[in-house]
């Protein structure tokens, strides 16, 4: 159940479970496909923090997020609780968790602790199927057509290895050619991992990228000659790059085009007429390209940097969280005209976000204090116990 921003009265954590729950089993059970209501009235007034959910467990350590629109369900890859939390993107409330993840990475694993870790990125085909990268560059499928909450039950039915040692990160679907894209940006060199979406799930080809310091957001584009698969690609210094796949031969997979992108290889969104936004590095303003051409079209002055980024076509906004320096926000972003409409207040550790485009909820996960952010969102704001996290929603004012 969603806590709203400053309560008068504070909510415990079990109370709003138990609650969450019992209400989440009466409006969620196998939910199905749902039509698109389109733009709400209200999506031209301004976005606000609207409240927060409480998710239990462990302390949120979580990665990329999404939103199934047709089941009207977020999802987010969270490797503190080694699941993917579930939450009524609707109602706003937690429905259960998928586990069976590594979790956070052992402190001795030579990958580290973030690149050891599982679940990162995390999607739902349009069969109702949950991709989600885990450690070990391993990639878990699971059918969720009659999954029900608190998904205690639910089992992966496919576990893929894309042969890396760490872990999987960025996934993409491209429903055209049936396949589906996982990113290792920790191998030497990085590459992508080209995986069949039917049984029984092979990997088909690699495309390494023998320059890169990493693999980061991949999307499809639906429109791009055809239809295409495009990603951020960081590189060292100045040399970051949008690459263009063409997978005409999954088993040969190629790149067709780069777009340089100076520093800005990380969050990467298909907008409207064929713009893309992308996520900068060391805080620089985020830049929008032409999708055909690769031209620089706007610097989104007065945002800065950002990892995952969203385009929610229910209010045609771009959203960008910000949460690694000592100010963590939420960038609003009007997709119309490239320019920024608000920095709302975000907390620490924001990097991921997805929107259900039927009632423009936009759900930003919080993790817990650091030194460079200090204060204790979750706890202060909505009056969740202390050091836990949890997940932002902001939505337009009434």
């Amino acid at each position: 159940m969603l806590a709203p921003k400053k309560s008068p009265r504070k909510t415990t954590g079990s109370a709003l479970l138990l609650l969450s729950l019992t209400v989440a089993l009466v409006l969620a059970l196998n939910a199905g496909p749902r039509a698109d209501a389109g733009p709400k009235p209200s999506a031209k007034k301004p976005v606000k923090l609207l409240g927060g959910i409480y998710l239990p467990g462990n302390p949120l350590r979580f990665d990329i997020s999404w939103v199934d629109q047709a089941t009207g369900r977020y999802y987010l890859a969270e490797s503190g609780n080694g699941g993917v939390d579930v939450i009524d993107a609707e109602n706003d409330l937690f429905l259960g968790r998928i586990t069976g993840f590594h979790g956070l990475g052992l402190p001795d694993d030579p990958c580290g602790q973030i690149e050891g870790m599982g679940p990162n990125g995390v999607l739902v085909t349009p069969n109702n199927q949950l991709w989600a990268d885990d450690a070990h560059g391993t990639v878990k499928v699971f059918d969720l057509n009659k999954a029900e909450p608190p998904f205690t039950n639910v089992k992966p039915i496919a576990t893929i290895s894309t042969g890396a040692n760490c872990r999987a990160d960025e996934i993409v679907f491209d429903p055209k050619d049936h396949i589906i894209i996982a990113g290792n940006p920790e191998e030497k060199p990085p590459y992508a991992s080209i995986i069949s979406s039917d049984p029984p799930y092979a990997v088909l080809g690699k495309v390494p990228f023998p320059d890169a310091r990493g693999f980061e957001q991949p999307l499809w584009d639906p429109e791009l000659k055809g239809g295409r698969m495009l990603a951020t690609v960081p590189g060292m210094g100045e040399t970051s790059k949008v690459v263009i796949f063409n997978l005409k031969d999954p088993k040969a997979p190629t790149i067709e085009a780069m777009y340089p992108t100076g520093n800005c290889g990380s969050g990467l969104v298909l907008g409207p007429s064929q713009h893309l936004l992308v996520g900068c590095g060391g805080g620089k303003p985020l830049i929008v390209l032409d999708a055909l051409t690769g031209k620089v079209l706007a610097s989104v002055e007065g945002t800065k940097g950002a990892d995952e980024v969203w385009y929610n076509p229910g209010d045609n906004n771009y959203y960008a969280p910000s949460g690694f320096g000592g100010n963590p926000t939420l960038s609003v972003i009007d997709a119309s005209s490239n320019k920024l409409l608000n920095n709302l207040p975000a907390g620490p550790g924001s990097h991921s976000v997805a929107a259900f485009r039927e009632n423009n909820h936009i759900f930003v996960p919080i993790a817990i204090p650091t030194a460079a952010s200090p204060t204790d969102v979750c706890n202060t704001m909505f009056g969740f116990p202390a050091k836990q996290g949890c997940i932002a929603v902001y939505a337009h004012e009434n």
